[in-house]
């Protein structure tokens, strides 16, 4: 629908211009914005994140290797997407409130908003619920598959929190999704809480995860390691 109000157009959504001696319909400024706003719904981008986790606005901590997250993820929104075909995702690894949602996110709002491009935001624990929901409820018409078709198939997808949750079924859940983003070339963005090394005190992102999941992530993303405070403590 367009603006039936918009004093430009009239609410027809296109303005007539002559351009060398012809008329020449182009879209209004209110149905490009109205298409930038469709797309932004569509991504999944959590409300709280959008506008706000952009580059503009994150500010890197000094030694703790978040300039180097932020370069790093500045060229693949620039280049996106013109990615390579091997690694063509990035993962991004740290503690709590270093900003890897942040950049991640900042990522598919340039692609989303900037270029015109469809990617989606999934967050696991929302996933997890979701599916599960399914499984209680008998009646329910939408089905796993009808929930996991739109992630494997997503031009880009972030998957925001791997390793949330340690079950079987969660690592079974999750390698479905990444072992057929990985058979499909797809580009995949992930942020995680859990280290790749041991010796922190808390468990790998591998123990997390499972074997299979993380060997298929050393293929398909550079690994963008961050450290620093909590942002989210002030």
């Amino acid at each position: 629908m367009t603006n039936s109000g918009c004093p430009l157009c009239g609410g027809h959504g296109y303005l007539v211009e002559e351009v060398e001696g012809r008329l020449v319909a182009k879209p209004c400024q209110c149905r490009v914005t109205e298409r930038a706003g469709e797309r932004m719904a569509a991504s999944g981008i959590p409300e709280r994140y959008r506008f706000k986790y952009v580059f503009e606005r994150y500010r890197p901590e000094p030694g703790t290797g978040q300039d180097e997250a932020l370069t790093i993820a500045r060229g693949y929104a620039e280049n996106f997407p013109a990615v390579p075909e091997e690694k063509n995702g990035l993962l991004f690894i740290g503690p709590c409130g270093v900003g890897k949602t942040h950049l991640a996110v900042a990522i598919l709002m340039e692609v989303v908003m900037r270029k015109g491009l469809p990617a989606l935001f999934v967050d696991l624990n929302d996933l997890y619920r979701e599916i599960r929901n399914t499984y209680n409820n008998r009646e329910a018409e939408t089905t796993e598959y009808d929930i996991m078709s739109p992630l494997v198939e997503a031009p880009l997808l972030l998957i925001d929190e791997l390793g949330c949750l340690n079950s079987p079924w969660a690592q079974d859940t999750l390698h479905y999704l990444i072992s057929q983003r990985y058979n499909r070339l797809k580009p995949t963005l992930c942020t995680s809480n859990f280290p790749d090394n041991p010796g922190s005190g808390i468990p790998t992102l591998e123990e997390r995860i499972g074997t299979p999941t993380r060997s298929r992530l050393y293929e398909m993303c550079r690994v963008v390691a961050m450290d620093g405070k909590d942002r989210r403590r002030g």
